[in-house]
């Protein structure tokens, strides 16, 4: 399998200097690129071609949210992965609107990055789980209901599945084709997301969302 095309956008020189170091140990990755203003980051991505863009939100002369817009017109098929030292659910909302796949808190990089990379390759749409415990609008707990189940990727939903059907994390590593600590990552941001804690409330979620049928447990 060919490494991931990644292309970094971010105006401190330390901190961009940081994500490369983490992504260039791997070996799933190849960094083709960097930029620290939004004009830089469009003009490289139109001439490199990257699979993934990693996005700050805020630089100079033209802003990560914009940058991902005429980014997506250019070519859709490009990832976009944004990075914000911001919570407010207006930044994480317009990131997607404009296109990205997903929306990471700077100060959680070391612990979310390659989950979130994983899930956007994959199709899937990674929003830092926290995040949602902010978000508001009419409708109440169905409204937040609704949110949840919308952002509970479709990986996460086979996790849960696997969790409620009684797999232990070795045996859902194994099915999976991960590690045990991805597996454990997969049903803390799944348990954030959800604000459920016990295996039962798991169960009782997966049920009442169609993810599996009281004739399986």
């Amino acid at each position: 399998m060919q490494p991931i095309r990644v292309l970094l956008a971010d105006d401190h020189p330390l901190f961009r200097s940081g994500l490369k170091n983490v992504l260039q140990a791997d070996p799933a990755f190849n960094i083709i690129g960097e930029a620290s203003r939004g004009d830089e980051a469009l003009l490289l991505a139109r001439g490199c071609k990257p699979d993934l863009v990693i996005m700050d939100v805020s630089m100079p002369v033209m802003d990560g949210i914009e940058c991902t817009r005429q980014l997506k017109e250019h070519d859709p098929s490009i990832k976009v992965l944004m990075l914000s030292t911001y919570s407010d659910d207006a930044y994480w909302q317009e990131s997607m609107e404009a296109g990205a796949s997903g929306y990471v808190l700077k100060r959680a990089v070391d612990t979310e990055l390659i989950i979130a990379i994983r899930a956007v390759m994959e199709g899937e749409r990674y929003i830092y789980p926290t995040l949602l415990g902010g978000f508001h609008k009419p409708g109440g707990k169905a409204a937040a209901d609704e949110l949840q189940e919308e952002v509970l990727s479709p990986r996460e939903q086979e996790v849960l599945l696997l969790i409620a059907l009684g797999h232990t994390q070795q045996e859902i590593a194994e099915q999976l084709a991960v590690s045990i600590k991805t597996v454990d990552s997969y049903k803390t941001r799944i348990r954030e997301k959800l604000n459920l804690t016990k295996r039962s409330d798991m169960v009782r979620y997966a049920l009442k969302h169609n993810i599996i049928s009281d004739k399986t447990v």
